[in-house]
This record gives C-alpha cells, sequence and structure tokens, in this order.
C-alpha cells in the first residue's frame, strides 16, 4: 500500500499499514513515535503518505463543515508526508471535537446520504448532528471522564437501575450532584454493590447529558458508534427515551474515514 494511517490518543500511537496494526506508548511526541513504528518498515528511499488523527498543533475546521478535509503535507522524516486531519470547532455554544472526525467521516463515506445525528460514546462523548453531508452542530460531554473519577473500572449493566436513574437525572437535573452522592454514600455502607453503583451513578450522568443534548437526538435518526457497556448504556438510555438508535462499529468506520481522507488529497 502507498499510505498508512496513524491515531494519537490515550496516550498512544497506533498505526495501520497494509493490514497490519502497530502501537507504542506515547505521551508528548508523537512525530518520534511514528518514526519509531514506521521507518523499520520502509524500504531506503521509499516516500509514504500518513494520514494522522488527533495529530497537534493543527487548527480546526470551524462548522458546518464536510468532514475528513486532510491538511497540507509535513514533512515529519524524508520518507514520511505526514497530513494531519483538523478536528472540528464551533463558536455556539464553544466547542472543539478532534479524535472522532475519521469515525464521522466513515459514516458520511458509507452512507453519504445520512441525515441525523452521531452519538459517539467516549472520553469525551460527542453528539454530531449532520446534513446534507455536512457536519452542522456538535456537543461534546466529560461524562466519562466524571464516571470513571466517581467509580472504579468494574464493568456494569444497563439494567433496570441504571433506566430508573436515567429518568430520575432527566426529570431533575439539578439534583444531579446530590444523587451522585447518596449513590456513593449506598456503596459506602453496603447497601449496593460496586456493579450496581456504577449503573445507578452511570444512569444519572447519561440522564444528565441526555436532557443537555436533548436538541442534537430529539426527533432525530440517531446512530450510536461505539462498543463495550459503556455504548450499550447510551443505547438504553435512548430507548428509555423512545429513541432506537442504530449501531456503528467504530473501527470499521474509523478506517472508512481514513481512507476517504486518503482520496481526498
Amino acid at each position: 500500500m502507498d499510505w498508512a494511517a496513524v491515531e494519537w490518543a490515550d496516550g498512544e500511537l497506533r498505526l495501520w499499514h497494509d493490514g497490519r496494526t502497530l502501537a507504542a506508548p506515547c505521551t508528548e511526541d508523537p512525530g518520534a513515535a511514528l518514526r519509531g513504528l514506521l521507518l523499520p518498515m520502509l524500504a531506503p528511499g521509499r516516500v509514504l503518505t500518513v494520514i494522522a488523527s488527533g495529530w497537534p498543533g493543527v487548527d480546526p475546521i470551524r462548522v458546518p463543515c464536510r468532514p475528513v478535509q486532510p491538511a497540507p503535507a509535513r514533512d515529519l522524516d524524508p520518507q514520511i508526508r505526514l497530513h494531519p486531519l483538523p478536528g472540528l470547532v464551533q463558536d455556539r455554544p464553544a466547542d472543539l471535537v478532534v479524535g472522532p472526525v475519521p469515525r464521522i467521516g466513515g459514516v458520511l463515506a458509507a452512507r453519504p446520504d445520512f441525515d441525523g445525528v452521531l452519538c459517539l460514546p467516549g472520553s469525551p462523548s460527542a453528539w454530531v448532528q449532520i446534513s446534507a453531508s455536512e457536519v452542522v452542530s456538535f456537543r461534546t460531554f466529560l461524562t466519562a471522564e466524571i464516571l470513571s473519577a466517581l467509580t472504579s473500572r468494574d464493568d456494569a449493566t444497563a439494567d433496570a437501575g441504571f433506566v430508573d436513574a436515567v429518568t430520575q437525572a432527566m426529570s431533575r437535573p439539578a439534583a444531579l450532584a446530590a444523587e451522585l452522592s447518596s449513590a456513593r454514600a449506598d456503596l459506602a455502607l453496603r447497601r449496593i454493590g460496586p456493579a450496581t453503583a456504577k449503573a445507578r451513578i452511570a444512569g444519572l450522568l447519561i440522564g444528565a447529558e441526555l436532557a443537555a443534548a436533548r436538541p442534537w437526538w430529539l426527533g432525530q435518526k440517531v446512530v450510536v458508534m461505539g462498543e463495550g457497556w459503556l455504548a450499550e448504556c447510551y443505547a438504553a438510555a435512548l430507548a428509555a427515551q423512545g429513541v432506537v438508535a442504530e449501531r456503528a462499529d467504530p473501527a470499521q468506520a474509523w478506517l472508512a474515514g481514513m481512507t476517504a481522507a486518503r482520496q481526498a488529497i
């Protein structure tokens, strides 16, 4: 293949090239990490185009706009021609999204006529409104970071207690901090176990998020892009509001988005 894709996120650099996936810890210098991964794979004199997501020092693009527009090439190394993907920025409300950009582009590459909202659970979560093949608006939330700070890493389930907590937070969002404290107290007093506590706290936080993100999902076609229990929680929370969300695979969408970016050069 004449190109590679790389993503810098969560303290790790992940490289995809010719069907292979490599990763290396990286907290400060993604350029050095990329050279360390890629150069041993290249024949002398060969120059490889690399599409990069999450790269630092790239000015974001203001919405509304089409996603996956590679920035001009940077000569990271005589053998590496790097094209970083800009993030998306908006003024009202002020917000910035970077990591999900390839996945957004991947959905549009597969479904150019899609008109609706993408929900991307993660750190942060993002609600992205798509219309006429453009990102019209978006909103991000620190829900997963708060959840991680308040609970252990043990998995929870989107059970009845979770849905009840979603409903409670949506009906009384002003009481969110107090209800979170109650859940933690019940855990400390051993009235509930860690998994139940996490489900309840997740329900409260996601319910508050749904209340704030209502303009992005109410009456819209919604696609939840994610894997694991957190994505299941978002789908269950939406279902409790009468929204039957479609599901999309984030890995497939990422590769489709990076491929679309390569074709756009």
